[in-house]
């Protein structure tokens, strides 16, 4: 019975000294995180986490201690450029640009992963020309306006969709009418029909706002050409995440919780939004009826990552291919149900 008395009371102390030891390592992480995000409909989750202050109780809840998080919205420099500089610990970063950065990255020091996904919405093709109803209709004439040329995601769907219609040697057939504008100055020139641009490959709001207009018509969405995938993701690099391993779990459960109180709460997480994104003028009632759209969802597990990943391999834009997405993740990701 001493022995047994002995072994219990040796347990205890190994358990104590083990607790305190993580304890130790937990509030040994920043105490200081520095988030990027642009104020959108894609950020929703991390507008949410803000506003909630769901990373500072999370990580309190996890041992942590006070957690200091500064939200800022990007310059004129962008998310990755942010992130690789140092002047940002995560970034909220559209789906192409991060799997060109974590292919720029790979095996180095400031190698680029993701901790989660933020939304998954379509991009959604419209045109002014009544002419075009597919995109064998466009002509030399028409100009189609995305954010950026090659690297963003309208514009990769767009090379998608000409390599299925016209074969996989034929993905830039549509290149020639391409133009990079801003999403905000392209629905204006779009809506008020002066200038060349006749068609824009964007997301809501802008596309819901274009539409309204009965001289714009829809040609397609991008989960017509590969399916439902996820837009934008949060990302950091390996270097931050070794360091802050407690930290990130924290900001990835925080973003699954901002993504249940949207589901649960659309009118809720619309006021939210409203209150933070003081330029928007889409009423609340509106909003909502955004968030609650079926195609929009906001799930931290990414969705349609390797189509993408496939098609920019195949025409030279990634130099590796990685076998599952879950690579391209940090480890606090990989369990979750993603494609």
């Amino acid at each position: 019975m001493r022995c047994y008395g002995f072994l219990v009371a040796a347990f205890i102390v190994v358990a104590l000294v083990a607790l305190i030891s993580v304890a130790r390592s937990a509030r040994a992480e920043t105490a200081e995180l520095r988030l990027l995000r642009p104020l959108d409909l894609v950020q929703l989750p991390l507008l949410v986490m803000e506003h909630e202050h769901l990373i500072e109780r999370t990580a309190d809840a996890m041992g942590l201690g006070t957690v200091r998080v500064i939200w800022s919205a990007p310059g004129q420099a962008g998310p990755i450029e942010a992130l690789s500089a140092g002047d940002s610990d995560l970034v909220a970063v559209d789906l192409a640009p991060f799997l060109l950065a974590a292919d720029a990255t790979a095996g180095t020091p400031g190698e680029v992963r993701a901790l989660g996904a933020l939304a998954q919405l379509p991009y959604v093709l419209v045109t002014r020309n009544p002419a075009v109803h597919t995109i064998r209709d466009f002509g030399a004439a028409d100009r189609i306006a995305v954010p950026e040329l090659k690297i963003s995601g309208p514009a990769l769907m767009l090379e998608l969709a000409a390599a299925q219609e016209w074969g996989p040697e034929h993905y830039n057939k549509l290149d020639p009418l391409v133009l990079a504008r801003p999403d905000a100055a392209a629905a204006t020139a779009l809506v008020s029909g002066k200038g060349e641009i006749d068609a824009h490959f964007s997301l809501t709001p802008y596309a819901d706002d274009e539409l309204a207009n009965p001289a714009i018509h829809r040609v397609m969405d991008s989960f017509d050409i590969a399916g439902p995938q996820s837009t934008a993701v949060l990302a950091a690099t390996i270097r931050f995440r070794t360091a802050n391993p407690t930290l990130c779990a924290a900001v990835l459960s925080a973003l699954q919780a901002a993504d249940d109180f949207i589901k649960s709460s659309p009118g809720a997480a619309a006021e939210i939004y409203a209150a933070m994104v003081k330029a928007q003028d889409t009423p609340i009632e509106e909003l909502t009826d955004m968030i609650g759209d079926p195609d929009l969802a906001y799930r931290a597990a990414p969705v349609g990552v390797m189509r993408l990943i496939d098609f920019m391999h195949r025409v030279g834009r990634l130099k590796r291919r990685p076998s599952t997405w879950q690579n391209l993740f940090l480890p606090e990701a990989r369990d979750l149900p993603g494609s």
